[in-house]
Protein backbone atom coordinates (compact mmCIF):
# COMPACT_ATOMS: atom_id res chain seq x y z
CA UNK A 1 0.00 0.00 0.00
CA UNK A 2 2.42 2.32 0.93
CA UNK A 3 4.32 1.89 -2.41
CA UNK A 4 1.50 2.61 -4.15
CA UNK A 5 1.02 6.34 -2.36
CA UNK A 6 4.46 7.05 -2.75
CA UNK A 7 4.04 6.40 -6.66
CA UNK A 8 0.81 8.90 -6.49
CA UNK A 9 2.78 11.59 -5.00
CA UNK A 10 5.63 11.15 -7.54
CA UNK A 11 3.24 10.98 -10.34
CA UNK A 12 1.50 14.08 -9.00
CA UNK A 13 4.90 16.10 -8.44
CA UNK A 14 6.01 15.39 -11.81
CA UNK A 15 2.46 15.98 -13.28
CA UNK A 16 3.26 19.61 -11.79
CA UNK A 17 6.70 20.47 -13.77
CA UNK A 18 5.25 20.97 -17.54
CA UNK A 19 3.46 23.78 -15.99
CA UNK A 20 7.38 24.91 -14.46
CA UNK A 21 8.78 24.32 -17.72
CA UNK A 22 11.24 27.17 -19.05
CA UNK A 23 10.12 28.98 -22.16
CA UNK A 24 13.13 28.50 -24.01
CA UNK A 25 13.34 25.08 -24.32
CA UNK A 26 10.78 23.75 -27.18
CA UNK A 27 7.96 22.16 -26.01
CA UNK A 28 8.30 18.90 -27.96
CA UNK A 29 10.93 18.22 -25.53
CA UNK A 30 9.13 18.73 -22.33
CA UNK A 31 9.21 14.68 -21.24
CA UNK A 32 11.99 14.09 -22.34
CA UNK A 33 13.57 16.95 -20.07
CA UNK A 34 11.78 16.42 -17.21
CA UNK A 35 13.00 12.41 -17.24
CA UNK A 36 16.32 13.36 -17.29
CA UNK A 37 16.43 15.97 -14.75
CA UNK A 38 15.23 13.07 -12.73
CA UNK A 39 17.89 11.22 -13.55
CA UNK A 40 20.44 14.15 -13.03
CA UNK A 41 19.09 15.32 -9.85
CA UNK A 42 18.51 11.81 -8.03
CA UNK A 43 22.54 11.38 -8.93
CA UNK A 44 23.72 14.66 -7.40
CA UNK A 45 20.75 15.36 -4.60
CA UNK A 46 22.38 13.08 -2.19
CA UNK A 47 19.56 11.41 -0.72
CA UNK A 48 18.02 14.94 -0.18
CA UNK A 49 14.79 15.44 -1.00
CA UNK A 50 14.74 19.41 -1.29
CA UNK A 51 17.53 19.14 -2.78
CA UNK A 52 16.38 16.86 -5.46
CA UNK A 53 13.38 19.23 -6.04
CA UNK A 54 15.56 22.42 -6.82
CA UNK A 55 18.05 20.26 -9.05
CA UNK A 56 14.82 19.26 -11.33
CA UNK A 57 13.94 23.16 -11.02
CA UNK A 58 17.13 24.14 -11.89
CA UNK A 59 17.21 21.23 -14.89
CA UNK A 60 14.00 22.46 -16.44
CA UNK A 61 14.85 26.76 -15.60
CA UNK A 62 11.68 26.79 -13.77
CA UNK A 63 10.94 30.68 -13.33
CA UNK A 64 11.37 31.48 -9.80
CA UNK A 65 8.60 33.48 -10.03
CA UNK A 66 6.32 30.65 -10.89
CA UNK A 67 7.74 28.36 -8.82
CA UNK A 68 7.03 30.53 -5.97
CA UNK A 69 3.26 30.69 -6.97
CA UNK A 70 2.69 27.75 -7.52
CA UNK A 71 0.18 26.26 -5.01
CA UNK A 72 0.82 22.97 -5.85
CA UNK A 73 4.64 22.55 -5.43
CA UNK A 74 3.87 24.48 -2.25
CA UNK A 75 1.48 21.84 -1.41
CA UNK A 76 4.00 18.84 -2.22
CA UNK A 77 6.38 20.64 -0.37
CA UNK A 78 4.54 21.28 3.31
CA UNK A 79 3.45 17.45 2.50
CA UNK A 80 6.74 16.35 2.67
CA UNK A 81 8.08 18.04 5.52
CA UNK A 82 5.40 16.01 7.14
CA UNK A 83 6.98 12.46 6.21
CA UNK A 84 9.45 10.88 8.27
CA UNK A 85 12.68 10.26 6.89
CA UNK A 86 12.38 6.99 6.01
CA UNK A 87 9.60 7.91 3.26
CA UNK A 88 11.21 10.43 2.23
CA UNK A 89 14.17 8.02 1.16
CA UNK A 90 11.35 5.97 -0.50
CA UNK A 91 10.39 8.54 -2.73
CA UNK A 92 14.01 9.49 -3.83
CA UNK A 93 14.12 5.26 -4.87
CA UNK A 94 11.07 5.36 -6.31
CA UNK A 95 11.89 8.30 -8.69
CA UNK A 96 15.03 6.88 -9.33
CA UNK A 97 13.53 3.12 -9.89
CA UNK A 98 10.57 3.99 -11.92
CA UNK A 99 11.26 7.27 -13.52
CA UNK A 100 9.98 6.01 -16.73
CA UNK A 101 6.59 4.54 -15.37
CA UNK A 102 6.00 7.72 -13.42
CA UNK A 103 6.70 10.05 -16.33
CA UNK A 104 3.83 8.26 -18.43
CA UNK A 105 1.21 8.54 -15.60
CA UNK A 106 2.40 12.11 -15.21
CA UNK A 107 1.64 13.11 -18.72
CA UNK A 108 -1.36 11.42 -18.50
CA UNK A 109 -2.27 13.10 -15.52
CA UNK A 110 -1.07 16.51 -17.02
CA UNK A 111 -2.94 16.00 -20.24
CA UNK A 112 -6.78 15.38 -17.98
CA UNK A 113 -5.63 18.87 -15.67
CA UNK A 114 -5.12 20.43 -19.49
CA UNK A 115 -8.46 19.56 -20.47
CA UNK A 116 -10.73 20.51 -17.81
CA UNK A 117 -9.09 24.10 -17.99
Amino acid sequence: MEQKVIKEEAIKFCSTLPKLFSDDFDRKILWERIGNGIISSIKKCGGDYEEFVNLILEFIKADPGKVAACEELEYFLDSMNLKPDEWKEAFLKMMERKYNIILVYSRQLWNSKKAVK
